[in-house]
């Protein structure tokens, strides 16, 4: 095998074994709807309807090229998966997140797209797991 593709080989397959962290998304930073591709035939302004990989959807809208706000994604089955409002592209106020029965997953409110204050996650029955506090720079400052 040449030198440079042993190399490349290499490297991906030591990224790829270190690719997770182990960690609930709880633990560190609560997961974004930003994370979902967006669509790349999305208009930059005026309402759109993106289609997630897994057959959800979000709809909103976009002003510039920014999300601006209610955000509403949506699991296959049309149950919500989660509610934001955005302000200049960036998440602002209070989201929420839920599984697919419909239950809360989790609870929160951004300032500037960063988590702040008092977060709750709660499992698929409702129960609560874990309380989060935020500083107002997104940092856990607290159980």
């Amino acid at each position: 095998m040449p030198r440079d593709l042993l190399t490349i080989t290499l490297t991906v397959l030591l990224i790829s074994a270190c690719g997770g962290s182990g960690k609930d998304a709880a633990d560190d930073v609560p997961p974004s709807i930003d994370t979902v591709p967006q669509n790349n035939n999305a208009l930059k302004e005026g309402p759109q309807v993106v289609h997630m990989p897994d057959g959800g959807r979000m709809v909103g809208e976009m002003k510039a090229g920014q999300r601006t706000g209610p955000w509403t994604s949506y699991f296959p089955e049309g149950v919500v998966r989660s509610t934001s409002t955005y302000v200049d592209g960036a998440e602002e106020g209070p989201t929420q997140v839920f599984h697919p029965n419909g239950k809360p997953y989790y609870t929160g409110t951004y300032a500037h797209g960063k988590p702040v204050g008092d977060w709750v996650f709660f499992d698929p029955t409702g129960k609560e797991l874990k309380h989060v506090i935020y500083d107002s720079l997104g940092t856990v400052v607290g159980p």
